[in-house]
């Protein structure tokens, strides 16, 4: 499978809110890393798809995702780049939002190794 299929179907399971089957391509020791400024929330990095599981897991106890699209994806081989638009709601507060992502995926022998993650955190914090 192309690392571009591996990324969509990523993708695919996850706005389904099927987690697990949306980390079935990571390799058990895969590097995660959402960067932000030092003070946002949900920044830092994991190593392993038990630790990243969990993270994702636990911004879905604050959110609900009323939708997840993948806006670009390009193919570069190894390599995809990705900027998806998210529609959230706060299940504290209600208070909704819709966030540009932009995702770095690495692949390796069609797993993936790495994604690092890039968000607005100044909107982010709006709604924490």
């Amino acid at each position: 499978m192309r690392g571009v299929d591996v990324v969509k179907n990523l993708y695919d399971a996850y706005a389904k809110r099927d987690i697990v089957s949306a980390l079935a391509h990571c390799s058990d020791d895969v590097v995660f890393r959402w960067v932000a400024e030092p003070h946002a929330p949900y920044i830092g990095a994991g190593n392993g798809k038990q630790e990243f599981l969990a993270r994702l897991m636990a911004l879905d106890k604050d959110f609900e995702y009323r939708s997840f699209v993948p806006m670009d994806i390009i193919d570069g081989g190894d390599k995809i780049a990705a900027q998806v638009e998210i529609h959230l709601t706060r299940k504290t507060t209600g208070q909704e939002l819709v966030m540009r992502i932009a995702d770095f995926w690495t692949l390796r022998d069609g797993e993936i190794i790495e994604m690092v993650e890039y968000y607005d955190t100044a909107l982010a914090a709006s709604v924490i």
